[in-house]
This record gives structure tokens, sequence and C-alpha cells, in this order.
């Protein structure tokens, strides 16, 4: 099972840091682990300036309306549910006011289905797998060159 936390970032932010999403991975694992009551407080604060909240509605309803025609699509108040017809795939699509949690099992279909009709409707959203260490951008922003 893959579980990966979305979060919506802030697009100067996204732009800023472009090519060093390990840092923000970092911040992330960071505040996750933190032990003292304090450091967490920092880290969240830290967390909450660089982010900003999901549009739920919107989420919800494109979400919806992307999956609605298949049978194998359900949806019970902040959770989408999509499945193989083989039941060996599955993956849930939780969206909270300030993060998303995608949770899938089998193959790489229900997570790339889920993470485009994301990605078509915000463009800076940072997909973290913390127990395999990785994170991404669900949409790469393209660098502007600058001539001098």
């Amino acid at each position: 099972m893959k579980v990966y936390h979305l979060y919506l970032i802030r697009d100067d932010i996204a732009k800023s840091y472009f090519g060093r999403e390990h840092l923000l991975f970092d911040l992330f694992v960071r505040f996750t682990r933190a032990r003292s009551l304090s450091d967490k407080k920092m880290l969240y604060k830290q967390i909450q300036y660089i982010t900003k909240p999901l549009p739920q509605l919107k989420l919800h309803h494109r979400v919806e309306q992307s999956l609605l025609s298949s049978h194998l699509y359900k949806r019970a108040v902040n959770v989408h549910t999509l499945s193989s017809a083989s039941g060996d795939v599955c993956g849930t699509l939780t969206i909270k006011p300030q993060y998303a949690i995608l949770e899938s099992v089998g193959n790489l279909e229900v997570e790339m289905i889920f993470f485009e009709i994301l990605r078509k409707n915000e463009m800076t959203f940072l997909a973290m797998e913390y127990t395999a260490e990785q994170c991404g951008w669900l949409n790469p922003i393209k660098q502007e060159r600058k001539y001098v």
C-alpha cells in the first residue's frame, strides 16, 4: 500500500523551490517526527506559511465529475474511492481542508487517475510518500529563462 500526502504549495514558494523539493519534504518529515511541542508549533507555522488551503468543494466536484461515469467509483462525504473490476487495484482520495491523502493498493493505474484529475485543477500540488522518502510535483513548473 502506498500513501501520498498532497499539499497545495503557494505559487511563489513553488517557483522558488522547484528542483529543490527535497527541502520542502525535509520540513514535512521534521514536523511528523518532532517530539517537543515547541518544535512542532514552529514547524507547523512554517508549513502553514508555505501551503494554501485546498479548494475542497471545487476538488470534490471535479473528482466526482471525472469519475461519475465509472461504475467502480464511490463517494462518501470527503472520500473518493475507485477500484478495478478485478478488485486487485483500489485507491481512496481523502480531501481535507489543508491537504489530501491518496491511498492505493496494486499498480499505478488508480494513482495516475487521481493525480491527473488533481493536476488539471491546481498547478502547485506537491505529493509526498514518506515511507519511500519520495516527493514530487504533480504538475512540474516550467522555469522561465531570463536573458540579461
